[in-house]
C-alpha cells in the first residue's frame, strides 16, 4: 500500500469519526424536541378522568406535578397507578396507595391552610425525602426535642 491510499484511508476515517458522531448527535438533539404527550388545555379535572383532587389545576401541570410527588416518594408511577401494556388504566382506582396519595394531598394542603409559618413549603418530601415510607420520628411526647422531652442543655461559653 502507498503513501497514497494510505492517506486516502486515514482522511476517511477521519470523515467519518467526525461525521457519524455529529450525525447521531443531531439525531438525539431532534428527538429531544419532538412533541410527546399532548394534553387539551383546560383544567385537569375535565381533561383527565377520575381526577379528584387537583380539579382546578391546568391540565398541562398536572403530569409535573405528578413526577415530584413520585420523586418526592423515590418511587415510579406505577406505585399508585395502574398502567397497562398500552399506557393506558391511569384513571382506575385499584391500589390502595392512590388512595393514601390522596389523603397525603390532602393533609399537605390542610397543613398549609392552618400554618402560614410554612409560607406553602409543605410537601411529600418534606417527610419522605425520597422514600416510600416516611421518616420516623421519636415515639411518644418525651422523645427526644419532642414536647415534653428534655431539652438540649445549653452552656455558657
Amino acid at each position: 500500500m502507498n503513501s497514497a491510499d494510505r492517506r486516502t484511508i486515514r482522511m476517511s476515517l477521519l470523515v467519518l469519526g467526525i461525521t457519524v458522531p455529529a450525525v447521531v448527535l443531531a439525531a438525539l438533539c431532534l428527538g429531544q424536541n419532538r412533541p410527546g404527550l399532548q394534553i387539551p388545555k383546560g383544567p385537569s379535572g375535565k381533561v383527565f378522568k377520575n381526577v379528584k383532587l387537583l380539579k382546578d389545576l391546568p391540565s398541562d401541570q398536572m403530569i409535573p406535578v405528578m413526577h415530584k410527588i413520585s420523586t418526592s416518594l423515590g418511587v415510579k408511577c406505577d406505585f399508585c397507578h395502574v398502567i397497562t401494556a398500552d399506557h393506558k388504566g391511569f384513571e382506575r382506582d385499584d391500589k390502595p396507595m392512590k388512595n393514601k396519595a390522596r389523603e397525603m394531598i390532602t393533609m399537605t394542603g390542610e397543613i398549609r391552610k392552618r400554618f402560614k409559618t410554612v409560607n406553602n413549603k409543605v410537601e411529600c418530601f418534606t417527610c419522605h425525602h425520597g422514600h416510600a415510607e416516611p421518616d420516623k420520628m421519636p415515639e411518644g411526647p418525651g422523645g427526644p426535642g419532642g414536647p415534653g422531652g428534655p431539652r438540649p442543655r445549653r452552656t455558657r461559653g
